[in-house]
């Protein structure tokens, strides 16, 4: 395999790529298995590390490459939960697609060393999400927290200056 992969470009193993999941895929069909119907997030994996390894490559580090992989790669855990749940769960787990976004901007903040107001900002949309969460998932009653979790995201934002 090794030396396969020293002949093949880039383009040619994405391809080769493609036609190993191809193959799953029509083994999948034809057995009438769903395990492979159901790991297709796995893919939208495969595109988040790709973008995050093209943002590893470039000299110049473009925070868009970054911020792609990762909010693809959280989605797709998200999209795998669901498989294997139900996507139901979405009713009271949308708060975590704006979790995700505030990782994103978090993670473009500790990797590419721009702005302070993309931590601030994604500390303060994480601090959205769990809010959200408790107060449509969990307990209405717990809105509070909200106080709690936006002062904190300010004084960690203060602290990382």
């Amino acid at each position: 395999m090794n030396s396969i992969n020293q002949r093949l470009s880039s383009h040619g193993r994405f391809g080769l790529i493609l036609v190993i999941i191809g193959l799953l895929l029509a083994v999948d069909s034809i057995l009438k298995l769903t395990l492979i119907y159901k790991l297709w997030p796995v893919l939208i994996t495969i595109v988040g590390v790709g973008f995050i390894g093209i943002f590893k490559q470039r000299d110049r580090k473009e925070s868009l490459y970054l911020s792609v992989g990762i909010y693809f790669i959280g989605f797709s855990f998200l999209a795998l939960y669901c498989n294997f749940t139900s996507w139901s769960a979405l009713s009271t787990l949308w708060p975590l697609f704006i979790a995700i976004l505030g990782i994103t901007l978090i993670g473009s903040f500790i990797f590419c060393r721009h702005q302070k107001m993309r931590l601030l900002l994604g500390l303060l949309l994480i601090s959205v999400s769990t809010v959200l969460f408790f107060v449509f998932a969990l307990d209405s009653r717990l809105w509070w927290t909200g106080f709690i979790l936006g002062g904190i995201s300010i004084l960690a934002s203060e602290l990382a200056k």
